[in-house]
C-alpha cells in the first residue's frame, strides 16, 4: 500500500510503507509511463515517487492508476539479483589496509564481511548509475573520509557508514576504496543505461587480478 499526498495542484507524492512496496516503485514508474506517455517528470527515490503532471494529466487520474497498480500487481518478488565481480587486490584497493586497521579486522576479514553482505539498491544518485547499496556489516561501518580523494577510478568498490557502492565513472569521492569491479555500471549508449534499479539485490563475487584484467578487456568498446 502507498500513501498519496498532493504536494500542489499538479504534483502527487507516492510514499511506500514497507520495503516490499519500495521495491515495486520502479515497476510503478513503468506502469504510469505506459498509462500516460506524456508523463515525463517522475522522480524516483528510495521509498517514494514524485509525479509532476503536465497540463493534460489530472493528478486524480494518476491516483486512480496507482490504486489499479496496487490491486493488480503480483505479490511475487519482481526484483532481480545482480552479481558484481570485484577484485580486492592491493593495487586496486588503496584503502583496504586503512579499513582493516580502523575496524580491528584483517584485510581478509574485511573482504569476507563485504562479500557476505545481503545488499539492496536503496536509491541512485550523486552521479548517473551510482547505486547506494544497503546491507553493509556494522563491523565495517566507517565515516566518510575527512579529505575526499580527487580521483577515484571507475569501477571502484567503496564503503562508507552503512552503505557500499560502485563508482560507475571516474570522479572525486570520499568513500573508502576496498576493491574494483571490471563491470561498466553506466553506459549512455545502452538501454537500460544502468543495470541496477531501486529495489534490486546485489551480491559481490570475488575475482583475482587476472580475472579482473580479462573481464575489463571484455567490457572495453570494440571499434
Amino acid at each position: 500500500m502507498y500513501c498519496l499526498d498532493y504536494v500542489n495542484e499538479d504534483s502527487l507524492l507516492i510514499s511506500s510503507h514497507s520495503a516490499e512496496d519500495a521495491s515495486q516503485l520502479p515497476q510503478l514508474v513503468d506502469y504510469l509511463r505506459q498509462s500516460f506517455p506524456q508523463l515525463s517528470d517522475l522522480i524516483l527515490a528510495s521509498t517514494s515517487l514524485l509525479c509532476v503532471c503536465p497540463a493534460d494529466v489530472d493528478p486524480s487520474q494518476l491516483s486512480l492508476k496507482v490504486q489499479q497498480f496496487v490491486a493488480t500487481s503480483s505479490s511475487d518478488n519482481t526484483t532481480k539479483t545482480i552479481d558484481i565481480p570485484v577484485c580486492y587486490a592491493t593495487e586496486l584497493a588503496p584503502d583496504l589496509k586503512y579499513v582493516a586497521n580502523h575496524t580491528g579486522l584483517s584485510p581478509a576479514e574485511v573482504i569476507a564481511l563485504h562479500q557476505q553482505g545481503h545488499y539492496q539498491v536503496k536509491t541512485i544518485g550523486f552521479m548517473p548509475g551510482f547505486a547506494y547499496l544497503q546491507g553493509l556489516s556494522s563491523r565495517l561501518a566507517l565515516p566518510r573520509k575527512a579529505n575526499p580523494a580527487s580521483h577515484v577510478a571507475a569501477g571502484s568498490v567503496a564503503i562508507a557508514e552503512t552503505m557500499t557502492a560502485v563508482y560507475p565513472s571516474q570522479s572525486p569521492g570520499g568513500w573508502h576504496i576496498i576493491g574494483r569491479s571490471p563491470l561498466k555500471l553506466f553506459n549512455k549508449h545502452q538501454q537500460p543505461m544502468c543495470p541496477l534499479t531501486v529495489g534490486d539485490k546485489v551480491r559481490f563475487v570475488e575475482i583475482d587480478y587476472q580475472q579482473f584484467l580479462a573481464l575489463q578487456a571484455q567490457e572495453q568498446p570494440h571499434g
